[in-house]
């Protein structure tokens, strides 16, 4: 009888072994499904107030640029903005995209990308956007600059401007 008990001992043991590290398993992918949806919603919501912030920048962009206030956009512009090109030259592009497309009409966001990075957030958004002579595709790349954005860069491509 000694030794059925000495014997059965270590076989309990046995079985408590694989049960605990089944128990460790299953608490490591619970910690990393957990850590993991954690950053998965961080990123959503980045990706969502990135776009509400876009979105709200556009507007304001189009409402400049309606008003002919071209020296409003480039005062208000992020720093590499306004290095791009001399002040008069930028002033002259901004007229010279609203004196082809006419007034703003609507836009829709097509794509966006916000990349967080050690020079800063950027927020680089297509448009497909509406005007009085055409449409356009716009491209506007945004730095975060407190609760609002700053613009970097501004692409526009339209017919509108092989036309007249």
């Amino acid at each position: 009888m000694e030794e059925s008990a000495t014997t059965g001992t270590p076989l309990d043991n046995d079985r408590a072994q694989p049960r605990h590290k089944l128990v460790l398993l299953k608490g490591s992918l619970l910690a990393i499904v957990l850590v993991l949806g954690y950053f998965m919603w961080q990123c959503a919501s980045g990706m969502r107030a990135g776009a509400r912030l876009s979105d709200d920048g556009v507007r304001r962009f189009h409402s400049q640029l309606d008003s002919e206030a071209y020296s409003d956009i480039v005062r208000d512009s992020d720093e590499a903005f306004q290095n791009s090109e001399s002040r008069d030259e930028l002033i002259q592009f901004l007229a010279g995209v609203h004196s082809k497309l006419g007034l703003s009409r609507g836009f829709t966001r097509a794509n966006i990308m916000v990349n967080a990075g050690t020079y800063g957030t950027f927020i680089k958004a297509t448009y497909q956007s509406t005007f009085d002579q055409g449409n356009a595709i716009e491209v506007l790349t945004w730095r975060r600059a407190g609760a609002g954005l700053k613009l970097v860069r501004y692409d526009v491509n339209s017919k509108a401007f092989l036309t007249r």
